[in-house]
């Protein structure tokens, strides 16, 4: 799944501006709440400012039992009188429009140009047994090269989802140890603000020192860099947290780079799950065989042709590392360069539950509905 990243971005013509934001109009609420005895939606948002963006799922019945579909991406906007609409990533036919009563509760109805009439909804923010709080906090800066106005600019932006302090201390600081971890950070526990500070003062040098050999012309902007780091919420339930961060990262006038990594965090064992505390260690071959199937469904490429002969760098897919799990199923996300050149773009391999069961460890499949 590619989307553009979504983050807040504020420019500054100074030598350098800092800004670290945790306002009462932005934040990130897990929303439950159910359309009809057979249809249920559940959804992670985070509102910055005017911009609305997250997840969802739905769940429906079909022959008595509940389906769970995959995540879908949703990026919005939300206006001064509090009304928004939410498009699901990719298609416009479909999407939410309504009102944001407070960041506790929202109203309005599911549009699909493609089945009719709209269908109402109500969603509120809602933390059952498994699910934790999260606070959102941004941080802005930007700098010019040697202090000088008409100089290239460099961006630093990161908006950073961090545990509520009331969690479990030893769950509280083990996940938080994670998440500086993902976002660059090597060192000692410290300050929230001292660390974050130590990643930008970083940024900076490296700025300064790419082009301090450099001999700048007429049009400065070609020079400029700007760098953006998000986390989203997957997954916010039944005892795991699942959190996507996204980086985008641009030098100059070349293309921007963008990297998905996920945490996927056990609240009840109070540890990341990695790959082989979640399948059984003899299925890794077959799971190798369905991400192959699923890969060549996405893409829809015939059986009979090898993957290299359309673009891929070899003709199996290994299982990677990052993953993330979801009720519905779990993920394998596969960055440019890992298995495919840049034309390819990245690839996000969903295998549905009931299709990778089997490979599952017993303990892993309570996580599931």
């Amino acid at each position: 799944m590619k989307s553009p990243l979504k983050v807040l971005v504020f420019s500054f013509f100074i030598c350098a501006n800092l800004s670290w934001s945790q306002s009462s109009d932005s934040f990130y609420e897990h929303y439950t709440g159910l359309i009809s005895e057979e249809l249920k939606l559940t959804a992670d948002l985070i509102k910055s400012h005017n911009d609305f963006t997250g997840f969802y799922y739905y769940e429906f019945k079909e022959d008595g039992v509940w389906i769970t579909s995959k995540p879908i991406a949703l990026d919005g906007r939300v206006d001064e009188q509090n009304n928004f609409v939410l498009n699901e990533f990719g298609d416009y036919s479909s999407f939410f429009q309504g009102h944001l009563d407070n960041s506790k509760l929202i109203t309005g109805e599911w549009i699909n140009k493609n089945l009719g009439e709209p269908v109402q909804f109500t969603l509120k923010a809602t933390y059952a047994q498994g699910s934790i709080p999260l606070n959102l906090s941004v941080y802005q800066s930007s700098k010019l090269f040697d202090d000088q106005i008409g100089n290239p600019n460099a961006e630093f932006n990161i908006s950073l989802l961090f545990p509520n302090a009331q969690l479990d201390e030893a769950v509280y600081h083990q996940l938080l140890d994670r998440i500086y971890y993902y976002i660059g950070y090597r060192g000692k526990s410290q300050n929230q603000k001292d660390i974050l500070s130590q990643l930008e003062d970083r940024y900076y040098q490296q700025f300064q020192s790419s082009l301090a050999n450099i001999k700048l012309d007429s049009f400065p902007e070609t020079f400029n860099w700007s760098k953006n780091i998000r986390m989203d919420v997957i997954n916010n339930e039944s005892g795991l947290l699942c959190l996507q961060f996204e980086t985008y990262a641009k030098t100059g006038d070349r293309d921007g780079t963008l990297v998905r990594k996920y945490l996927v965090f056990s609240l009840k064992e109070n540890k990341v799950l990695k790959i082989e505390d979640v399948f059984k260690e003899e299925s890794i071959s077959q799971l190798e065989s369905l991400l192959e199937k699923k890969l060549r469904q996405n893409y829809r490429i015939d059986d009979e042709a090898p993957l290299s002969s359309v673009g891929f760098f070899q003709d199996s897919i290994p299982v990677t590392k990052n993953f993330y799990l979801h009720p519905g199923g779990i993920g394998f996300y596969y960055n440019v360069f890992e298995i495919a050149p840049q034309s390819t773009g990245s690839s996000d391999v969903f295998i549905p539950f009931s299709e990778i069961q089997a490979f599952l460890k017993p303990e892993v499949q309570s996580f599931f509905r």
